[in-house]
């Protein structure tokens, strides 16, 4: 991600004005317009925007969903390499935009029991409290499910527990306040 573009939103937030990007300062490696720039998911938030590195900037997070297939630790990897990690959904708000980022595929999402069967916990360590799980979900199919996808038409667009093998496109997030 442009680190010109993150330090600029750091300061805008920071310093608590509102936050106005001119997009057109991209034009020259902006191939199509139609990415997004000017949809705002809900009118007491900050619009979403995405930037040519494919990198999308939403309620004081910037956000990547992945176009290739990974598992759920190669896809954190991936997060983590980029300063990142798996997204964690903290409300309403956030699970629909991840839900309309991804277009009704499946993503991973950092959510996972992987240390104690039964206890969820996001990637910060943090246990989950609650959540958006699908009818039927959690249920730890074959005793083999650690790993939570979301996103899915199968499942109501709400959380999944999968195998951590499987491979799935994945969604990172990076907040702008840590």
């Amino acid at each position: 991600m442009s680190e010109d573009i993150y330090n600029n939103v750091i300061r805008a937030e920071s310093l608590g004005m509102e936050l106005m990007v001119d997009i057109y300062e991209l034009a020259d490696s902006v191939i199509d317009h139609d990415f997004r720039t000017e949809t705002d998911f809900n009118i007491n938030t900050h619009q979403q925007l995405q930037y040519p590195d494919g990198w999308i900037y939403y309620q004081l997070s910037f956000y990547y969903l992945s176009s290739e297939l990974k598992s759920w630790n190669e896809s954190r990897r991936y997060c983590t390499e980029r300063g990142a990690d798996l997204v964690i959904i903290n409300n309403r708000e956030e699970q629909d935009f991840v839900r309309k980022i991804s277009k009704g595929e499946s993503v991973w999402i950092g959510l996972s029991d992987s240390d104690e069967e039964g206890t969820w916990k996001w990637v910060d360590s943090i246990k989950l409290t609650s959540g958006f799980w699908s009818a039927g979900e959690p249920n730890d199919h074959k005793g083999n499910e650690d790993c939570v996808i979301t996103g899915s038409w199968l499942f109501s667009s709400g959380w999944a527990d999968y195998p951590c093998n499987n491979a799935f496109k994945w969604a990172c997030e990076k907040s702008i306040l840590k």
